[in-house]
């Protein structure tokens, strides 16, 4: 078994779309369910999206999706290579707990339980997170991707901010997540963990 486990390590496996390590470009980076420091509850939800890849991708069409089937269609924003878009219920810092969105929404909400799915223009699922109570989900403080490499339907890639923004609550919209770490012993345990799944 040990041998096994040290040849995993050690190898370079190819993964597809969808895999383990997807290689989709952009992915959900952060999302905040559960904001204090908003005008309302609803004002403060906000998702962070990052691009993984080494190329601009325009967001156009792309659509977010909950649980319930309340969606978000994006319009055309280019998201340059390691960068982030920040999409929110609110766009004026005065309400929305103090941050800058680069899109504004309406009809969709995060629960503090649930699903985000991610799709890009023709549907092809691109990212998502189902995540349940085990997860680090805190008022106050937003869910941050420890690296958008990891696995992201895994609550140990995930971890609750550290960072304060705005008028108090916590997370990093639009920035390097507070939580972030490159470690490769924990990613390769990730992959294990998810491979003998």
């Amino acid at each position: 078994m040990l041998i096994f486990l040290a040849a995993l390590v050690s190898v370079t496996i190819p993964v597809t779309d969808g895999g383990p390590l997807s290689t989709t470009s952009i992915v959900i980076n952060e999302f905040m369910p559960c904001p204090l420091a908003s005008s309302s509850e609803t004002n403060g939800e906000w998702i962070e999206l990052y691009n993984r890849s080494g190329g601009w991708v325009n967001l156009s069409g792309w659509r977010m999706e909950n649980e319930y089937g309340q969606h978000v269609t994006l319009a055309t924003y280019l998201i340059p290579p390691e960068g982030y878009f920040v999409m929110a219920a609110c766009g004026d810092p005065a309400l929305n707990g103090g941050h800058s969105p680069d899109f504004t929404y309406s009809g969709f909400t995060i629960q503090s339980t649930g699903r985000l799915t991610l799709t890009c223009s023709s549907r092809q699922v691109s990212d998502e997170v189902e995540y349940d109570g085990s997860w680090p989900i805190l008022s106050g403080y937003s869910c941050e991707r420890i690296n958008p490499g990891w696995i992201s339907g895994m609550c140990s890639s995930w971890d609750s901010a550290t960072q304060t923004f705005g008028d108090g609550d916590l997370g990093t919209p639009g920035q390097q997540n507070s939580v972030f770490e490159n470690s490769f012993a924990q990613n390769s345990w990730a992959f294990i963990k998810a491979f003998v799944q």
